[in-house]
């Protein structure tokens, strides 16, 4: 199958609308698609909702505003045999933002997804490339990064941090991508590696 992956559109329909032109057979927002207002969300999801598109949310978002069909936040769906598994928020930021949370949420969450194919969190996982800020701050979190050393998925799909948008790193076994508002298409199959498009 073939997806679209993005992450922090931060409220640019435009850009949205251009991504949603894609023709690929699903889309995958990492969270921060609005700048953190409910009513800029619902026509978000009404826009993307348009398409097969899985969400969860980013820290400026909250897990109960994303339709149960659409939401990943500590859920697995299947699309075309590949599942999918997500993590929304991020760790505490000092912007105080609606939903941080700490390392023993996150790893609840994560627990019970248990294994998938593709991890989508809008944070990075902890002392990676994908997790550092301009200013030096490792932003990620260490309970993302012990998901994917224990379960090794094949790909994470990851945002939060702007200034690494299409960065990518490998973690063990597992791809680490952050697609950005620009956005990655990903081939996956049942078996082998998957491989990124960028437009």
């Amino acid at each position: 199958m073939r997806f679209l992956a993005f992450a922090d559109l931060h409220g640019d329909f435009k850009r949205l609308e251009i991504l949603l032109n894609t023709e690929v057979d699903a889309y995958i927002n990492a969270g921060d698609a609005t700048r953190g207002s409910r009513e800029e969300f619902i026509r978000f999801m009404r826009i993307c909702g348009r398409k097969t598109c899985l969400s969860v949310p980013g820290n400026n978002e909250l897990p109960e505003w994303i339709p149960n069909y659409m939401n990943l936040h500590g859920e697995r769906k299947t699309l075309l045999g590949i599942t999918f598994g997500g993590l929304g928020g991020s760790p505490p930021t000092p912007f105080n933002t609606i939903f941080e949370w700490n390392e023993d949420y996150a790893y609840d969450v994560l627990e019970r997804i248990g294994y998938v194919d593709v991890l989508v969190s809008h944070a990075p996982p902890k002392g990676t490339t994908l997790a550092f800020t301009y200013s030096g701050v490792d932003a990620g979190s260490e309970t993302v990064r012990w998901y994917i050393e224990e379960y090794v998925p094949r790909i994470a799909i990851v945002g939060h941090i702007h200034e690494r948008e299409g960065y990518k790193e490998m973690l063990g076994g597992t791809l680490v991508v952050n697609p950005g508002k620009r956005g990655v298409i990903v081939e996956i199959e049942p078996s082998g590696e998957p491989k990124l498009i960028w437009p």
